[in-house]
């Protein structure tokens, strides 16, 4: 087992507990219905691990730790030649139109031709057989030319699809954050065992904390919580959401508050304790 990971719930859990006791004193200690200070941690609104949704050998690295990145930024590509050859040759396919030209005028020009022989046929110049060949021959034509729009058509489907193969070589920002560990270099095989980066969205943060089930009622959805934090700013700070289950093994929920981060001036990871207005009445 990974010791971060082992150390980062020992952490959890010891923050969870002083949150529990000093809450549950704070609680009997006051008269007022509400509990007054609780043990909090600021953390990012979301974290994800990101790959590529194909194998290959990285060939470009765009970002690297610390970076802030945009929704849609390309963060690396593995190596693609064959991908972008596939789309030069979709594109010539597209773009090519002429057979869609040729069986067009091919079926114009058969169509004239019936139409001349049926005047000759109705004259009794020409035998009413070469007049129903050469209708025959306009109808094929006509149907030449809708195959030759088909395949236009499939060509505009094929430079779809190399054009998402190519994608998949690619390794975007799914969202504004900041990339918390590069964890892959230019040139490393990659096999989707593992993430190339691992980003994090710091707008909002959100700030998680957990009450004994005797403040449930003392929680005011639309209050401002005022929040101290580890690095010495007050801010403010609204409920998300409060847990409808208690966690049976301690008697406490969670609640989750958002804190807006626009500036990415706040650092999440801190410890904080927050303060809860007091419920009127």
């Amino acid at each position: 087992m990974d010791l971060r990971y082992v150390k980062s719930e020992v952490r959890s859990n010891l923050r969870r507990l002083s949150a529990v006791t000093l809450a549950f004193l704070l609680v009997t200690a006051n008269s007022a219905q509400s509990f007054e200070i609780v043990e909090c941690l600021v953390k990012p609104k979301e974290i994800a691990k990101l790959g590529a949704s194909a194998r290959g050998v990285i060939a470009r690295i765009t970002a690297d730790r610390a970076d802030r990145v945009q929704k849609g930024d390309i963060l690396a590509e593995l190596e693609a030649s064959a991908e972008e050859n596939e789309i030069a040759l979709a594109n010539l396919r597209f773009e090519n139109d002429v057979a869609v030209r040729l069986a067009q005028a091919k079926a114009e020009t058969a169509e004239i031709s019936v139409e001349r022989l049926g005047q000759l046929s109705e004259k009794k110049l020409v035998k009413h057989d070469e007049y129903e060949h050469a209708l025959l021959e306009a109808r094929t034509a006509r149907l030449e030319e809708e195959e030759a729009g088909l395949n236009a058509g499939i060509a505009g489907v094929q430079l779809a699809a190399a054009k998402a193969a190519l994608e998949r070589k690619r390794i975007r920002a799914p969202f504004d954050g900041v990339i918390v560990e590069r964890v892959m270099s230019v040139g490393e095989l990659y096999n989707e065992q593992g993430p190339i980066f691992v980003i994090a969205r710091i707008n909002p943060l959100v700030i998680e904390a957990w009450l004994p089930a005797a403040s449930r009622s003392a929680i005011l959805p639309e209050g401002q919580w005022h929040v101290d934090l580890e690095s010495g700013e007050t801010v403010t700070a609204t409920l998300d959401l409060a847990d409808p289950i208690l966690d049976p093994a301690t008697g406490t929920f969670g609640i989750r508050l958002a804190l807006p981060n626009p500036d990415g001036t706040i650092l999440a990871g801190q410890s904080c304790r927050l303060t809860q207005p007091a419920k009127p009445g």
